[in-house]
């Protein structure tokens, strides 16, 4: 199973990826008119055992209104059997505002990103051809990612491409390839209270697809419940998702998301946790409206 584990899974995968587009669009930077600083701890696949994937990373943002621009830090860390990714990177986005509720962002990110792998921890059922890759892979190279957003009050879509400098064609152990991705999303005021916010999300790259609607029900934007459908490269069903949330005093927000997996890889790992800690901060001096996307 070792070698399914390098093939599916290169770019990271999370549930909650709503909350927190800088991970794989720069031009969502600075979305929010606050600070805005997450973490995510993902626990993948669990019934691999220590071969699992195990996913980390830490995201900050803010706008600046002088700079019509939006500034960022993203740090990946992301393991996968004897495979580890980790990455730095610096995001920025350009918002043009087209009206007095709308923008375009053009979003740039650039960094550096470590690949370590050890084939000698890896079982080959057929050795023929890996001969020239029994050995250790620690490689660091420059990374960079683009990317597209639009904004109305209510709407948004975006596109982006990561690893935009590695070639597609040449996606093997030690260059990840491009990473296509590709997302809308809606928000229905449901009354007073609630808010109701449909999605659609997909991520594409040479060696997997993966497609996903989501909806997300917000309370007095002080707590949240969703689910998700997430489909592999056939269209067919790869997992479920369950998402819960709360924010606490206006500025900490926690998250947890559960996959189920019923697709192939279900008959040996079911279990999926990934847990969201986010914190906002005001900017001193700037009035805030009540935003009605909660999520940024």
């Amino acid at each position: 199973m070792l070698p399914v584990c390098i093939a599916g899974q290169t770019d990271i995968q999370m549930s909650q990826h709503m909350f927190n587009r800088t991970t794989y669009n720069p031009a969502s930077t600075g979305a929010s008119r606050y600070v805005n600083i997450y973490a995510h701890w993902r626990d993948q696949w669990q019934g691999f055992g220590k071969n699992a994937p195990k996913t980390m990373f830490l995201t900050t943002h803010a706008y600046f209104p002088k700079l019509k621009s939006g500034l960022g830090v993203v740090a990946i860390n992301d393991k996968i059997s004897f495979e580890r990714n980790m990455l730095f990177k610096l995001s920025y986005a350009y918002h043009v505002h087209l009206t007095t509720s709308s923008y375009l962002s053009l979003g740039l990110s650039a960094g550096i990103l470590n690949r370590y792998i050890d084939f000698s921890k890896a079982t080959f059922e057929e050795l023929a051809g890996y001969e020239g890759t029994l050995e250790l892979i620690n490689k660091w190279t420059a990374d960079f990612d683009f990317g597209i957003e639009y904004n109305m009050e209510r709407f948004t879509a975006g596109i982006s491409v990561t690893h935009i400098n590695k070639t597609a064609d040449k996606a093997v152990y030690d260059n990840m390839g491009h990473h296509f991705y590709g997302y809308v999303k809606y928000r229905f005021g449901l009354g007073v209270d609630f808010d109701l916010v449909p999605a659609l999300f997909a991520q594409n790259s040479k060696k997997s697809t993966h497609i996903e609607s989501n909806l997300i029900l917000f309370y007095r934007n002080k707590a949240w419940i969703g689910a998700s459908y997430r489909m592999d490269d056939k269209f067919k069903s790869e997992s479920v998702v369950g998402i819960i949330g709360i924010d606490l005093m206006g500025f900490l927000r926690l998250g947890y998301s559960f996959d189920y997996n019923i697709g192939q890889i279900g008959k040996y790992a079911n279990n999926t946790h990934e847990i969201m800690l986010g914190i906002r901060l005001s900017r001193p001096n700037q009035i805030y409206a009540r935003s009605p996307r909660f999520f940024e």
